[in-house]
């Protein structure tokens, strides 16, 4: 075994491009005195995720770091291969694949005015540090054409618009507005109001932008026909203590490297809830909507997402309703960014909260405006239990881990239904 199990806080977190020669690791000095507990590496062949390998903090050198690599992703890494049109390796050299390393990657080999017109809408309030270093990552991406709307949600002062104007003023690509009604949805409704491109991609000012995102977002859209939506993988940036790491265990998010699509046919999820199943299709940090679809299924509902009294849970009742109108969804792994998880206890428990209010609030909204929904979703209600059972297993058991987290989240779970029936009054009260 790589790494004792459970996985322990702090981790370094990095990756490996493997077409490339490999290079030792050297673990930066914490100022506050611990050391990592372990290594956790993204592989990428290509620039495409091929999966995680999770190393000693004795395992630094090259080729120490191929040996680990191989025995973890062997399969993994051929698999990528025969994708790419490559022979079989039987080793990972220190030197790494490049002689294999024959891009054939057709969205990046394309030309530039055969792509559509991508807006990435971004919504923030009041985190101008925060924004400014998830643009900085929109502005290095390699994707042509892009525009960007940032949407600064009712903020209580001007330091955000301050902060992108100065860095971002001059760049025709990028976009301020200013959205007086609070809420995520109300913003991400009115970013797709100023979008002009043909897919409109969303993400958080809490992340960080591969640059090869946006190529990723469109490789999914070009998978198979009828997609309507496409989501991508969110690695995780930092496991610098235990709040983080119970997130990143609970949330499981960048944990798969492999596409998926799903449909109400042939591409269906074994779970019993499906197609309600909470996390399965992604999350709102990374994912887009073509405008088709958008017009077709309708905008965000209002009375749902941060800033509302549920807290979240547009995300998934705008996946849910995109497969439910007749599109495919598809996850597309080679579509990264990666997020900051919450730092402090106090504000994972909120977070926590909201995510079980988020998720039966959203499953509400699906029961209130689609009969369909209407007419299965009390068959699944169990199922979706003993999934939420499955899921809290991850952070089970592992006595470094913050306590008490799962009883908020359960308790976030008894009162979104309720938490929605608010936030619709509210926005009633609001609208008129």
């Amino acid at each position: 075994m790589s790494v004792v199990d459970p996985l322990e806080a702090p981790v370094f977190i990095g990756e490996l491009e493997i077409a490339e020669p490999i290079t030792g690791i050297n673990l930066p000095v914490r100022q506050d005195g611990r050391f990592y507990k372990s290594i956790r590496l993204l592989v990428r062949m290509q620039h495409l995720p091929i999966g995680y390998v999770l190393l000693r903090p004795d395992v630094l050198a090259p080729a120490m770091i191929c040996e680990q690599v191989w025995r973890q992703l062997s399969s993994a890494i051929n698999a990528q291969c025969a994708r790419s049109g490559l022979a079989p390796v039987a080793e990972l050299p220190v030197e790494g694949l490049t002689a294999q390393a024959t891009v054939t990657e057709e969205i990046l080999a394309a030309d530039a005015s055969q792509r559509p017109l991508t807006t990435v809408v971004i919504c923030t309030r009041d985190r101008p540090d925060s924004v400014v270093v998830a643009l900085r990552g929109l502005a290095a991406t390699h994707y042509s054409p892009i525009e960007v709307v940032v949407v600064d949600n009712a903020p209580s002062s001007d330091a955000t618009r301050n902060a992108v104007l100065a860095e971002f003023g001059d760049d025709p690509r990028f976009r301020y507005v200013r959205e007086p009604r609070p809420g995520l949805s109300c913003a991400r409704n009115r970013g797709v109001a100023e979008a002009t491109g043909e897919i409109i991609a969303f993400t958080d000012d809490d992340v960080i932008i591969d640059p090869w995102w946006l190529d990723g977002i469109i490789r999914g859209f070009q998978a198979v026909p009828g997609v309507g939506c496409v989501t991508g993988l969110i690695a995780t940036a930092e496991i610098e203590n235990e709040a983080q790491l119970y997130f990143h265990l609970r949330a499981g998010w960048g944990t798969l490297c492999e596409r998926r699509i799903f449909d109400l046919d042939e591409h269906r999820d074994d779970s019993a809830l499906y197609p309600y199943s909470a996390g399965i299709f992604g999350a709102g940090a990374n994912f887009a909507v073509s405008r088709q679809v958008f017009k077709e299924v309708g905008g965000f509902d209002e009375a749902l997402g941060a800033g509302t009294p549920s807290g979240g849970g547009e995300d998934l009742n705008m996946f849910v309703r995109v497969i439910l109108g007749g599109y495919r969804l598809v996850y597309e792994p080679s579509a990264i960014v990666s997020h900051v998880h919450r730092t402090s206890v106090g504000e994972l428990s909120r977070q926590m909260f909201a995510y079980g209010t988020g998720c039966t609030a959203a499953l509400t909204a699906l029961a209130w405006g689609n009969r369909r929904a209407r007419r299965e979703l009390p068959s699944k209600i169990g199922n979706g239990l003993l999934r939420m059972l499955h899921l809290t297993s991850r952070v089970r058991g592992n006595p470094t881990l913050p306590a008490g987290l799962i009883r908020r989240e359960v308790s976030g779970l008894a009162v979104g239904p309720w938490l929605y029936l608010q936030g619709r009054r509210r926005r009633r009260r609001l609208t008129a």
